[in-house]
């Protein structure tokens, strides 16, 4: 069955890094600015490899004039201003400096923590510009999410009679971009507003007065002081051609493979639907703001694992119900098959790695693990464990030892002997399983359409019609192939089940019955 990928997309290049500001570059000499001129440009890679070895090698001014090409050849990504500006501080060149971290804060750097803590830039802290920078950080943040909102605007158009809806949520600092009808749209600010509650009182240190939006622990130098707010998020949830456009031009060829985005970097999360996609890629979104604020990098198996897990759940008292999915399947298989990745190797692997050889297995064992400590109940005292434990092991092995009381081997061993337990979920509607008399296909993120006339008395008596959009069966949601599969396959020729859809822009329900599958 083809998969469809989510990807979470971080790109930083010095130490700590990442990312921001007001003012103009530091300039070039004249001469040197010639000869760079007539450089050919280099790709982003180009330039960070450039940086890099430049960096390996000791030599702060040859990354110093690597830094200056790649900000006129990339001028609106912050991080090589960032950079420039550790890079010149370091050097003891302060003013210029100042000016790179400037724009390095209007280019998007959002990272707080980074600012305050990052040894490279020591020799600015004491300048009037980092100063007013830190002073006025929340005046700044909240000031940007409105230019980005505008130059959205210009790209995101819509089609005559259906415009883009653009609107704010100051409470959990989020910036909509919709192509979705305003039932629907409203349907999935309904849904993030749930995924921030869970996060919240699910995953978060119970004793953290966090929220999504604005917080007020301890500050980063541990001197009580309140943190600023989390930066803002924009989430674009585009008409299907304008997705397939932008994944496209971003991603070339194999952009087909990505199903959502999410940027840290531009601080944007793009979702083709509005289901398992969306909620994956708005943990991620989560996730990172919190690693922002502990000034922690977990590993990717903590990463996508935990992300993973709300791509299918329902809701449950007290919380959520990480449902069976395909990725359970496939690692209940490996399980099965006595090839599963031991913990201690799969805890400790790298982001190429993991993405790169054999990924769905990898995704599918990462979910697994946090679908097992959700259904012991004990997911939010692993995480406090992990990010408290953080600078004595990253791996998260030693948080699992902690929070069941026995060493990792027995841990993993009740984790294997459960996941051979877990029910498996149908992947494809076979021939004598139950189905809807109509033929669907992948819609355009709300729901699946109906690609064929209905079929016999039950489909005559449905009252469906070609090219409906199905949003939903008993009440649960239906975004995507996945959803539509996972309600369906359980269900026996000759049930009933509550259909939702939209048929245009109206939205209405009707009762059906199932047939058999044709052979």
């Amino acid at each position: 069955m083809n998969r469809r990928w989510t990807v979470c997309v971080v790109f930083a290049a010095l130490g700590a890094s990442a990312p921001g500001a007001i003012g103009t570059p530091p300039a070039l000499p004249s001469r040197q600015a010639e000869r760079e001129a007539a450089e050919p440009t280099l790709t982003r890679e180009e330039h960070e490899e450039a940086f890099l070895k430049a960096m390996r090698r000791g030599d702060l001014e040859g990354a110093e004039r690597t830094l200056l090409a790649w900000t006129r050849d990339d001028a609106d990504n912050f991080v090589p201003w960032y950079n420039l500006a550790c890079v010149l501080s370091i050097r003891g060149k302060l003013e210029p400096a100042a000016e790179a971290l400037q724009q390095s804060v209007v280019k998007g750097f959002a990272d707080f923590h980074t600012l305050t803590t990052d040894p490279d830039l020591r020799h600015l802290r004491g300048t009037e510009t980092y100063k007013a920078i830190v002073e006025g950080w929340d005046r700044i943040i909240d000031s940007r999410i409105d230019a980005q909102l505008d130059a959205a605007r210009k790209i995101f158009r819509g089609t005559p009679g259906r415009p883009y809806t653009f609107e704010k949520d100051e409470a959990l600092r989020l910036a909509y971009i919709s192509a979705l009808d305003a039932t629907t749209f409203a349907q999935a600010r309904q849904e993030i507003a749930l995924l921030a509650h869970w996060w919240e009182t699910l995953v978060l240190p119970e004793d953290e007065p966090l929220r999504s939006g604005r917080r007020a622990p301890i500050g980063p130098e541990g001197d009580g002081a309140a943190r600023p707010a989390p930066p803002w998020v924009t989430i674009v949830l585009p008409s299907r051609p304008d997705y397939l456009r932008w994944v496209t031009q971003r991603y070339g060829a194999a952009g087909e493979g990505v199903g959502g985005v999410y940027s840290h970097d531009e601080k944007r999360l793009v979702a083709m639907d509005a289901g398992s996609t969306l909620r994956h890629e708005y943990w991620h979104a989560l996730h990172w703001r919190h690693m922002d604020q502990l000034g922690q990098r977990h590993p990717v198996w903590v990463m996508e694992g935990l992300c993973s897990l709300v791509e299918d759940v329902e809701p449950a008292p007290g919380g959520f119900r990480a449902l069976p999915s395909w990725r359970t399947n496939m690692a209940r298989r490996l399980a099965m098959g006595g090839a599963l990745m031991p913990w201690e190797v799969l805890f400790e692997m790298g982001q190429r790695r993991f993405v790169g050889t054999r990924p769905l297995a990898y995704y599918a064992q990462a979910r697994a693990v946090f679908m097992f400590l959700s259904e012991r109940g004990v997911l939010r005292d692993w995480y406090t464990a992990y990010v408290r434990g953080y600078s004595d092991d990253r791996s998260g092995a030693r948080a699992m030892e902690q929070v069941f009381g026995t060493p990792l081997a027995e841990v993993e061993k009740q984790f294997r002997a459960w996941l051979r337990e877990v029910p498996t979920v149908a992947e494809e509607i076979r021939p004598g399983m139950a189905n809807l008399p109509v033929d669907v296909s992948p819609g355009v993120g709300d729901g699946i359409v109906i690609d064929s006339t209905p079929r016999g008395k039950a489909g005559r008596e449905s009252g469906l019609r070609l090219r409906d959009v199905i949003t939903a069966i008993d009440g649960h949601p239906v975004r995507d192939m996945n959803d539509f599969i996972r309600l369906i396959g359980d269900r026996e020729p000759g049930e009933r089940v509550r259909i939702s859809y939209r048929r245009g822009k109206i939205h209405a329900e009707t009762t059906v019955e199932l047939i058999k599958q044709p052979g």
